[in-house]
């Protein structure tokens, strides 16, 4: 295929890997542009076009094939025996070139790390939750009260439905799909058998993940939470995490800014995909992502490390959604407790925190602080014990606390089930930990869960027998309103559900409006 450099990848990488050298006419390959040059031809990649190699003379027989399907194709060139790269414009050579040098003899460029990380995470990494306004059980002094809060973040691109995305493309395809988009932490299509197998109820699960602004202020451990937080959403629906996909977009590696933060990535995502068991199995590589600002100065977007993430269901009848399903049903934190909201990382990084949060950047207009640390132990024991409760149809709802943290997963439980909450915080009125790292705060290790009365008690003797922290936190209610307290019944989040509804779903349909 001509994926990544496109006619330069797949000729060089076929005439190698056959011990052959391959001539290529550009005359002869179908383009939609005009004027184009040797050096867009050989590099112009796209996702539909792919280079084969016909028996000499019985090329109209597959371009019959090709055209019988509504599909293109030419001749456009011949493997000879020389193994070079030879590639031909208007009748002249516009490059040649062993084909080795392009497939298994690549040029290796030796870069020097710098000795320290660069200046901006150092700045970034000095800052403290210190320096933002007092922080009371009802909002920010001088400030907005955290339900406005609440619904700010609702209102982020990172947080919105991204359904005005995802409807544009056929999801049920085959009518295969078991969890739709929107539905659950990650989808689940079903496994069917083919050419007349037995039948199963296995099914596959898949999410894609990553947090630019985590990778940006600590490369190494933002790379890692990527990994987490794929396998905690795979876990979410009652998947056991088996592989992954990555897809690296950096700025250019020839800066020492640039190269350090692709080197700690690639180190963390090795490391996590190491410690879950989820071996990288492909992806590809986007680097020299740049823009000019306005003073004409190339400015690198964020390092994103994305990584896409499959499990296996074995049986699709028992999977979860992420909202509600009935009033009644009793809602526990797994993970990380809210009493305990100091608790580090191996790393000595913080489990939960404002570092990188998006409350932190879309209140606060801040970029800064260490993101959150992993333990990956302690995750491994929290996903485990989600897909434990989901398989035994103990647990009805599963979603991680994410971006937004606690307060925005409790309110997307909502809006996903259209269900109230009532959730008491298990701490005074005068918490240790400010009140917006509470609401707010965001890590990994953290599972919200719903589960059924009548299974409390089994559930309960489950998660005593090990040792995995957890908190009965609430309930889900009928009525139309997320109600956030103290133990001392002092109101600290009052939403309406339809207004919460409202804001999320609108969110990225009215900025492409405006």
């Amino acid at each position: 295929d001509m994926g990544a450099a496109g006619i330069t990848c797949s000729t060089s990488e076929m005439a190698a890997n056959g011990g052959v050298g391959i001539e290529l006419d550009l005359d002869q390959v179908p383009s939609r542009e005009t004027g184009m040059v040797p050096y867009e031809y050989l590099l112009s990649e796209s996702q539909e076009r792919m280079l084969f190699v016909g028996v000499a003379g019985r090329e109209q027989e597959l371009i019959e094939i090709f055209e019988r399907w509504g599909l293109h194709a030419v001749v456009a060139g011949r493997v000879i025996e020389e193994p070079i790269v030879r590639i031909l414009f208007q009748g002249a050579v516009a490059a040649e070139i062993p084909a080795s040098a392009l497939a298994e003899d690549t040029p290796l460029y030796h870069r020097e790390l710098p000795e320290q990380p660069p200046e901006y995470a150092r700045t970034a990494w000095a800052w403290t939750p210190e320096s933002l306004p007092a922080a009371t059980a009802t909002g920010l002094t001088g400030g907005p009260a955290w339900a406005e809060v609440l619904l700010a973040l609702l209102d982020c691109p990172a947080i919105a439905s991204k359904q005005w995305v995802y409807r544009q493309y056929d999801h049920q395809v085959q009518n295969n799909t078991v969890l739709w988009p929107g539905g659950g932490d990650a989808a689940v299509i079903r496994l069917r058998p083919v050419g007349g197998g037995s039948a199963t109820q296995r099914g596959l699960a898949a999410t894609v993940d990553c947090n630019a602004r985590y990778v940006y202020l600590h490369p190494y451990e933002g790379a890692k939470s990527a990994v987490a937080e794929a396998a905690r959403n795979l876990s979410c629906v009652g998947a056991e995490p088996l592989a992954v996909t990555d897809n690296l977009n950096f700025g250019s590696p020839e800066k020492p800014v640039g190269y350090w933060q692709l080197a700690e990535a690639c180190r963390g995502l090795a490391a996590a995909c190491e410690e879950f068991s989820t071996p990288v199995t492909g992806g590809n590589v986007s680097l020299y992502n740049e823009t000019l600002d306005s003073q004409g100065h190339p400015q690198p977007i964020y390092p994103t490390p994305v990584v896409g993430m499959v499990g296996l269901v074995e049986d699709v009848t028992q999977t979860c959604g992420q909202g509600w399903r009935e009033a009644g049903d009793m809602i526990y934190l797994l993970g990380v407790p809210l009493d305990d909201l100091a608790a580090k990382s191996p790393s000595d990084l913080s489990l939960v925190t404002l570092g990188g949060s998006e409350y932190l950047a879309t209140v606060h207009q801040t970029v800064a602080g260490y993101p959150p640390g992993i333990d990956s132990a302690l995750e491994q024991r929290v996903q485990a014990a989600c897909r434990w409760g989901i398989r035994q149809g103990w647990i009805r709802t599963a979603h991680d606390c994410a971006e937004g943290g606690l307060a925005i997963a409790l309110a997307e439980s909502c809006i996903s089930g259209q269900l109230g909450a009532q959730i008491q915080l298990p701490v005074g009125a005068n918490p240790a930990a400010r009140w917006d790292t509470l609401l707010f705060g965001e890590g990994g290790a953290r599972i919200l869960v719903a589960v059924k009365p009548e299974h409390a008690s089994a559930w309960v003797s489950y998660l005593s027998s090990g040792d995995l922290p957890w908190q009965l936190i609430g309930k889900v209610t009928p009525t139309s309103r997320l109600i956030l307290e103290t133990q001392t019944g002092q109101t600290v989040v009052d939403a309406s559900l339809e207004e919460m509804t409202q804001t999320w779903q609108n969110a990225i349909p009215r900025r492409l409006e405006d």
